[in-house]
């Protein structure tokens, strides 16, 4: 099945692996409503901070809106969630939403349809975005 990257390919240019973006919250729901998974998305750019950090830009929420959900098997949930990478599949029955997690959680969600949005947000507004998210 295709999934449509449109509005993170309109922000971010290309689909990116979502190297040490964290998943901020996941709302697993029962047929007909959706299951919900959003992640806080970021671009690494070459400039350096104050602290001497590499500068993370072009911040959002992209919400990946998971329907028919076929089987999930996912670990290691905890605060933080960073991913090494996030990648869609193709399945045995539908879409693997797969989580490739560093720090946390590790593992998919097989479903018969992801559609996925994207809310830019602001510099300023990251931290309280991050805790909204995970609301």
């Amino acid at each position: 099945m295709a999934v449509d990257w449109s509005a993170v390919t309109a922000w971010f240019g290309r689909v990116p692996r979502f190297h040490d973006c964290e998943i901020v919250s996941i709302d697993l729901r029962r047929d007909p409503e959706p299951t919900i998974v959003r992640l806080h998305a970021f671009e690494m750019s070459s400039e350096i901070d104050e602290r001497g950090y590499f500068k993370l830009v072009k911040h959002a929420l992209v919400t990946f809106q998971l329907r028919g959900i076929i089987e999930q098997d996912f670990a290691y949930w905890n605060h933080q969630n960073a991913l090494n990478e996030l990648t869609i599949e193709d399945g045995e029955r539908g879409d693997r939403l797969v989580f490739h997690g560093t720090y946390g959680i590790h593992g998919e969600i097989e479903t018969k349809s992801i559609a996925i949005t994207l809310e830019p947000v602001a510099d300023t507004d990251v931290e309280k975005t991050l805790v909204a998210g995970r609301r």
